[in-house]
């Protein structure tokens, strides 16, 4: 049952919150394993000198740790909450499923997920209270929790809306990065400003929401049969599978063409457009023929694929 459980939780999405939470921090130069007082080359100036120096304010270690848990516990329950609620439709999809299968009753899931619910609020109670960082991380786990607790209930009914909502569900984590209370205080000579923080960060919100978009529409395109007899509206089901395809395949092109935005801005070398430009352009041309091929679950890989060689650029190009 322990193992049935792990499974319910999607331990791969767990992995990759805390990942992307972690990735965002970094981006921000304020991770706990980053140098205090490091050097921070702040947007549209092309130098900092040391007499201009402004220093990083670092999360703390009991954040971070009280941050992931957080997500952790989130990701948990809404999967859990979401396996129950499409547990007829999954006997069509996805018949492999431990409640389908019947490896774990029901009741046994409802009272695993409102424990997790709870200890995801706990996590953002505790780092405000604890961290006295005011009450940004409370605010926050409650108002993912409400969104989770929507999309299981009434957004994932609801065509297209539940793609983006996904979506930005998978870009939360750099969502509380951004208004987290760290960066750099106000000086005479610069000024970190909410904009820089963003800066920073958009082109990683960028590639979390829009290739996510993409990917769920590729899988609603994957699961058109199944969906159709379970009498879930998809969008490829309203609009047809040949629109489904061109608007994921359209927002693919569309996150290409904003590939040179955050270098032409100051925000990242010319390293991350070489980059990007030279891995990411043959997986998105393979995307879009293997979507026009109607290799649906191929195109959510590669889909994947260009997420985190996107990710590792930005990473690359802070370091």
């Amino acid at each position: 049952m322990l193992f049935a459980l792990f499974k319910m939780i999607r331990p791969v999405n767990v992995v990759i919150a805390m990942v992307t939470l972690a990735i965002g921090y970094y981006l921000l130069g304020v991770l706990p394993l980053q140098e205090i007082g490091t050097f921070v080359e702040i947007a549209h100036c092309e130098t900092v000198d040391i007499s201009e120096a402004v220093y990083v304010e670092n999360i703390s270690w009991l954040t971070l740790i009280l941050q992931v848990l957080g997500f952790a516990f989130a990701i948990g329950f809404a999967n859990i909450q979401n396996d129950i609620l499409d547990l007829e439709t999954d006997k069509l999809n996805r018949p492999e499923r431990p409640l389908v299968s019947g490896k774990i009753s029901v009741s046994v899931a409802t009272n695993i997920w409102i424990v997790l619910l709870v200890l995801s609020l706990l996590c953002g109670i505790a780092d405000s209270l604890i961290t006295k960082t005011g009450f940004t991380s409370a605010i926050f786990f409650v108002l993912l929790d409400i969104l989770l607790v929507a999309y299981n209930k009434k957004l994932k009914h609801i065509p297209l809306l539940k793609n983006m909502t996904v979506a930005l569900l998978c870009a939360t984590p750099l969502i509380l990065c951004l208004f987290y209370p760290t960066g750099i205080p106000e000086t005479e000579d610069l000024t970190w400003t909410p904009a820089d923080k963003i800066g920073f960060l958009y082109p990683a919100m960028m590639f979390a929401f829009l290739l996510t978009t993409a990917r769920e529409i590729y899988k609603d395109l994957e699961d058109e049969i199944g969906d159709l007899k379970a009498g879930i509206m998809t969008f490829p089901l309203i609009a047809g599978a040949p629109t489904a395809r061109r608007l994921a395949g359209f927002i693919c092109i569309f996150c290409w063409a904003l590939l040179p935005l955050p270098v032409v801005q100051g925000f990242y070398p010319t390293l991350f457009l070489i980059i990007t430009a030279t891995v990411l352009t043959p997986t998105f041309v393979a995307i879009l023929v293997f979507a026009h091929m109607k290799n649906y679950r191929r195109a959510q890989k590669l889909v994947k694929v260009a997420m985190f060689a996107g990710l590792v650029a930005l990473l690359v190009c802070s370091f």
